[in-house]
């Protein structure tokens, strides 16, 4: 990533790599980029003094009537896009301002995290938080949608995926047994690298990649990253990945639920808190080697993850993924090395400076920038009123939970089951977020308010499923 200091130091950079635009970023309320370019010669001291205006009504998250906002490119966080094969593009992510002077706008979804960690400072629990972020996804050759009175299906082709029965099985991969996968059977491995490479040009930490289990699904793990640097990243890495693919002529899809019967895509979060450089997680005392401050912080999420998945899991396709049997946890549980748990403490780790835990239920059609500062919220409530997670009823649980007797997974918590159960959810318990200013109650509410058109508009759509199950009554 580069950094600049001032405007002098953009048109430096602009002259000396020949840069033909500089494009700006902003994310909408689903955490989809969107950007405007100007021609290179246009940035000057006005860009930073007097910004670019736009329609923030038009992103999601600010009111119809008072929509006029100004972008303005933050200097610390730039980079030359490692794509363009044509143009020389500088690209910069933006903060967005109120018109007239009237200072940062509340619902600059950016900004959500840092005003987290200032909270966090403040209240000296920590000074500092690092996310490592798994991204699963799909590689397909081909991705159908037909939606018109005459049919309502998806079709989706694949070279990994198996044929029905007779045809040519050519290095396929059955159903669940893609995970680690090696050439011939895995036909990603050029693409996966290629992003890889891609996301390395952006400064990106990538630990590893490789085949997931089903077929057709992939998976790049990264390093451990201050948190306002990784929801930045994440977003980036969505963005790459599409590009990438359409390079190849290939669709890449983060949907959480495509392919029946087999696992979806999550978003695995690994998470820890540091202050003056120590890890607060660890405790070679403490229960998985965690401290009692971590343990609250993991019930203060389970605790709260109801309505926490309204923002971690905010499509109607992300519940389609939370049900028994794929590794998709939806039971509020905290354990070692168990992955039916929505709370994993890795049991490879032996670095004290690296004990945390990994969140499985989270998946990538979130918003980073409020899943992640959510997350943080949930957890540092959990810490403020001391929540034991064995109490609570959390745990911890070591045995596969879906071998569990019906009447002993009774009792556990469950996570919703539907997008409107989360929302519900939501609008009970959200003082969590709000009670500080750092979540505005307004965004909440555009929040849920376009969550609920989405599932209004799933519900008049006639299902595949239901047609062939009851045509014939």
């Amino acid at each position: 990533m580069l950094s600049f200091a001032n405007a002098d130091e953009v048109q430096a950079f602009v002259t000396r790599e020949s840069i033909s635009f500089i494009t700006f970023y902003l994310t909408d309320i689903d955490g989809r980029l969107r950007q405007v370019t100007i021609p290179a010669e246009g940035f000057s001291e006005s860009t930073l003094a007097q910004g670019i205006g736009f329609d923030a009504s038009n992103f999601g998250f600010a009111r119809v009537e008072r929509s006029d906002m100004i972008l303005k490119p933050d200097l610390s966080y730039a980079f030359v896009d490692p794509l363009d094969d044509e143009y020389r593009v500088l690209a910069f992510f933006c903060h967005i301002l109120q018109p007239d002077g009237g200072g940062r706008f509340r619902q600059d979804l950016r900004h959500l995290i840092p005003q987290t960690l200032e909270l966090f400072r403040s209240e000296g629990v920590a000074d500092s938080a690092r996310i490592g972020v798994e991204l699963e996804f799909h590689v397909l050759d081909q991705l159908f949608s037909i939606r018109t009175p005459r049919e309502q299906s998806f079709r989706v082709e694949s070279v990994e995926m198996v044929s029905p029965p007779g045809g040519e099985e050519v290095y396929r991969i059955a159903p669940k047994r893609g995970y680690f996968r090696a050439e011939p059977n895995d036909h990603l491995f050029a693409i996966r690298c290629e992003i890889v490479s891609v996301l390395r040009k952006l400064g990106l930490q990538v630990k590893y990649h490789h085949h997931e289990v089903g077929s057709s699904q992939a998976e790049i793990e990264f390093c451990l990253t201050p948190v306002e640097e990784a929801a930045d990243g994440t977003v980036l890495a969505k963005m790459m990945a599409h590009r990438v693919a359409k390079r190849w002529g290939k669709i890449v899809t983060f949907l959480p639920k495509l392919f029946p019967d087999e696992p979806g895509n999550g978003m695995h979060v690994h998470h820890l808190l540091l202050k003056d450089g120590q890890n607060v997680f660890h405790d070679p005392q403490g229960l998985y080697q965690l401290s009692e401050l971590a343990l609250q912080y993991i019930a203060g999420i389970l605790d709260h993850a109801p309505s926490l998945l309204a923002l971690t899991n905010p499509t109607t396709n992300s519940y389609r993924r939370l049900v028994p049997g794929f590794e998709a946890p939806v039971k509020a549980v905290f354990a070692e090395s168990n992955r039916s748990a929505a709370v994993r403490i890795p049991g490879y780790l032996s670095d004290p400076a690296e004990r945390r835990f990994e969140f499985r239920t989270i998946d990538a059609t979130c918003n980073p920038y409020m899943a992640f500062a959510a997350l943080m919220l949930a957890g540092l409530d959990g810490v403020r009123r001391r929540l034991d997670p064995k109490e609570e009823g959390f745990g911890p649980y070591e045995t596969n939970l879906y071998l569990l007797p019906p009447e002993e997974l009774a009792r556990i918590r469950s996570f919703p089951a539907s997008l409107e159960e989360a929302l519900d959810a939501l609008e009970r318990d959200h003082e969590y977020l709000t009670r500080d200013g750092i979540f505005p109650q307004y965004l909440l509410e555009e929040w849920v308010a376009a969550k609920r058109r989405d599932i209004e508009e799933m519900r008049s759509v006639p299902h595949p499923w239901e047609v062939a199950r009851y045509y014939d009554i």
